[in-house]
């Protein structure tokens, strides 16, 4: 009788994030952006993969719906919610909040609508759709940032609005699933009990997140100046609060860890002394690094998948090519438009900030995610999952490789 171990697939993530870190190092010396590098590789690693029996535990690994939700995701909102300038944050939450709000609704309804006159897709699915992709990950474009020195606030605002944005996102998309499966109507009453749903499951995140932070920050008065008791502590307060709010309360465990991490960074240089302060800033920037790792090469395996697709129908590559101009077009209406409907409240952006604004909505880990947990929902999911794998791989491969060249026109830099 065989036992089961999970000593060959503990190997194979070693032998991953081996192939990870060796990436790292000749991407960085031949300076090409590490995450979208290890797409490229990730989708060569596939390749062989399918040609080589013996690689079962490796073929076994793969982005799941739970694995980037409950994993991965809480660990990436927590690094950029500690690190960000919380200041310059609120500073600038007009903007950000009216990109990351109002810009995703018109996003979701602008895509969903143009989708379902391009594509097979019904209106509700393409709307849903619409509510997933656009969710952005600008990760290749903040390390960028850092890199070439670009303005606070340029970074600030793709930050803040990735953050609040990525919340934004996964509240539409549930509400939207909901009133597809339960067949609620479109009517008056559909839509203000979806706006009161919004607010609820936004702001009830909000304090599920202030609420263990405070937590968090009580139990830090008894630890006598303890590094790894604090570093215990704020992985509790990650993982704690995402899970709570987003499983138990239902309500946004992006806004949770975010609220979470704002707050910890706010009185993080009066509760912490330097030494702890210093450990959790590297703990979770090599944190970070594994995620981010994970996620970029095991996209790039999933892009196999879509090349799969597109060989055995024609019409995929048509249907991609649609979504991504239509994404397109909305973010531009995103960016470009809607800030004129509240022009008093979104302030003075600079024309050379909004370019790189429009170009850097990358899409990411959460569309996939969400595409992902639509399989015993929507019977279009194997559509959605080709377009949302085509649309995360041209944002990746062409706008996150062109975004340094488009700052250096721009002259946004230090470098």
């Amino acid at each position: 009788m065989e036992s089961y171990s999970v000593a060959p697939h503990i190997l194979a993530l070693a032998g991953l994030f081996f192939i990870a870190v060796v990436s790292a190092i000749v991407l960085k010396k031949i300076k090409i952006p590490y995450t979208i590098g290890l797409v490229v590789i990730g989708v060569f690693l596939a390749y062989f993969l399918k040609r080589i029996d013996s690689l079962d535990a490796v073929r076994d690994i793969r982005l799941s719906h739970d694995v980037i939700m409950y994993v991965l995701l809480p660990t990436l909102i927590f690094d950029a919610a500690i690190n960000i300038n919380a200041r310059a944050l609120f500073k600038n939450i007009t903007p950000i909040l009216i990109l990351a709000v109002p810009g995703l609704l018109v996003s979701t309804f602008v895509v969903g609508f143009l989708l379902n006159l391009v594509t097979p897709l019904h209106l509700g699915t393409a709307v849903l759709f619409g509510a997933l992709i656009s969710a952005t990950d600008p990760v290749a474009v903040v390390s960028l940032f850092k890199e070439i020195g670009a303005p606070e606030k340029l970074s600030i605002l793709v930050d803040g609005e990735s953050l609040f944005n990525d919340a934004t996102a996964i509240v539409m998309f549930n509400i939207i699933l909901v009133a597809i499966v339960s067949e609620i109507p479109m009517d008056l009453g559909g839509i203000l009990s979806g706006v009161m749903d919004f607010f609820f499951v936004f702001f009830g995140g909000i304090l599920v997140g202030i609420i263990i932070g405070y937590i968090v920050l009580f139990i830090t008065k008894f630890s006598k100046d303890d590094p790894l008791i604090h570093l215990a502590l704020t992985s509790l307060l990650a993982y704690t609060s995402f899970i709570v709010a987003e499983y138990y309360m239902e309500v946004s465990g992006v806004m949770a860890v975010l609220a979470g991490g704002i707050l910890l960074s706010w009185y993080g240089a009066e509760r912490f002394p330097k030494a702890s302060r210093i450990q959790i800033e590297h703990f979770w920037e090599y944190a970070t690094f594994v995620c981010n790792s994970f996620i970029f090469l095991l996209l790039g395996v999933a892009e196999l998948q879509l090349l799969g697709f597109i060989g055995h129908s024609s019409n995929i590559v048509l249907y991609v090519i649609c979504a991504i101009i239509t994404v397109t077009i909305a973010r531009l209406i995103v960016v470009y438009i809607v800030p004129y409907m509240f022009p008093l409240k979104f302030g003075k952006v600079e024309a050379k900030y909004k370019a790189v604004i429009f170009w850097g909505g990358l899409r990411g880990a959460v569309p996939l995610a969400l595409v992902l947990s639509l399989s015993k929902y929507i019977e279009d999911q194997q559509l959605l999952v080709e377009l949302t794998l085509g649309i995360v791989l041209f944002t990746l491969l062409v706008q996150g490789t062109t975004i340094k060249p488009l700052m250096k026109i721009l002259k946004l830099g230090s470098e």
